[in-house]
């Protein structure tokens, strides 16, 4: 049997479970007992979702850059309460380890379940969580490992997600613990042309029908993420941009589908410009932390090594405050509410709402008192380069919030 693995959140190796024959019912059996020897990923809570906070969940779920590696850094696993058998999480990535969102391959995510596409973003999460609240199959739109709808009920028990509710409806709860913001990742042969730019020429270089503009005296070319990408659509957003209208912009200059959250793969396209030609592309100024802050898998550090880096927006200034590896979210560009925005646990509303429900993730996400509204999981949230909801940021949204709700 083939086998598939969460690519880093507590990152047990959760398809060893998938056993042949009775072995793997004897397993299902002794889940029964209140004390049992299995690992603690047997009954933990399975998240998938957005690329922007797997990092993060990574941590809460024990280590973050997951096992092997030589820059893993462990931390205290986010749990439930003592009153709710102290459970744990499991996150799966958007994409395989060493892979790509383009490429997502299947996933098993419980001991004896199916085999189903990962879910490689914000809205393949929410919808494949759709999908297991509804008894509805789930297949990925697009590059399906498994080419036909799978059953996930059971299987998945909450989303990761980087934006607020797009499709109406009340089936799924959007609970906010922290905040983002959209970057700008600049590249200009490290002549400082770039470091400050204003939203009027982001709205014409991403406007433009050739995908460059002239800034500084040099010419600028227009790079987009992947197509649905959080970046790509929040940066479209901040700009007042449509999608078609970027594309084509992008598509001209010759850099549109660029990985999300890659400065590296950014890199390799603007570094071959030649002097006096120069790009910028969106990020999450929470994974450009996290990556800097060496906690975050970092696909950025030839770009950086390079000269890339995140330019000041209009007056709001840069979106990071220090250096690396300590920096931190600026509290002024992610309280824009044009370029910050709330990032989510979502959850089925019948688990997390009324008096009934899953008292263990009510406990992990629900309320100012929920285990990720606590003061060490908020430092957690911090180092990733996530800000909490303090400050000039505290009129934003209340961490454990569960009044909004939606389908996707």
């Amino acid at each position: 049997m083939r086998r598939f693995l969460p690519s880093r959140s507590s990152r047990v190796l959760a398809s060893l479970a998938v056993v042949c024959g009775t072995a793997g019912v004897a397993s299902v059996v002794g889940l029964s007992s209140s004390a049992q020897a299995d690992p603690a990923w047997v009954s933990s809570y399975t998240g998938v979702g957005a690329d922007v906070t797997q990092d993060l969940f990574a941590a809460l779920s024990g280590a973050s850059p997951a096992p092997p590696s030589a820059s893993t850094t462990f931390f205290t696993p986010l749990h439930s309460s003592s009153a709710t058998n102290n459970k744990t999480i499991s996150s799966f990535d958007a994409s395989p380890p060493g892979g790509s969102t383009t490429a997502p391959g299947g996933i098993t995510t419980k001991l004896g379940g199916p085999t189903f596409d990962r879910p490689p973003s914000t809205t393949a999460g929410l919808a494949a969580l759709l999908a297991a609240a509804t008894g509805s199959g789930w297949q990925n739109s697009t590059a399906s490992f498994t080419n036909a709808p799978v059953s996930v009920t059971g299987q998945i028990d909450f989303a990761r997600t980087a934006r607020g509710v797009k499709i109406a409806g009340s089936t799924l709860t959007f609970i906010p613990y922290a905040r983002d913001a959209v970057g700008v990742i600049y590249y200009d042969h490290s002549t400082g042309h770039l470091s400050s730019l204003t939203t009027a020429q982001l709205n014409a270089l991403y406007s433009s029908s050739t995908g460059t503009l002239t800034i500084g005296g040099d010419t600028v070319y227009a790079c987009l993420t992947l197509l649905g990408s959080t970046p790509r659509s929040n940066l479209e957003t901040a700009i007042g941009v449509t999608d078609s209208t970027a594309a084509i912009a992008a598509n001209a200059a010759g850099c549109n589908g660029i990985e999300q959250n890659n400065a590296n793969a950014f890199y390799a396209f603007a570094s071959a410009l030649p002097a006096g030609s120069d790009a910028v592309i969106p990020i999450s100024s929470a994974s450009w932390i996290g990556q800097d802050n060496g906690v975050g898998v970092d696909r950025s550090s030839t770009a950086r090594a390079g000269g890339a880096d995140l330019a000041s927006i209009d007056s709001l200034g840069k979106p990071y405050t220090g250096t690396l590896p300590n920096e931190s979210p600026n509290p002024t560009y992610y309280a824009s509410t044009s370029y910050g925005y709330n990032v989510f646990t979502v959850a089925p509303t019948n688990k997390v709402t009324g008096a009934f429900g899953d008292a263990g993730l009510k406990s992990l996400f629900v309320g100012s008192s929920s285990a990720l509204c606590s003061a060490p999981a908020q430092a957690t949230v911090n180092q990733f380069g996530f800000a909490s909801f303090t400050g000039v940021l505290s009129g934003l949204a209340t961490c454990g919030s569960t009044t909004t709700q939606g389908n996707g």
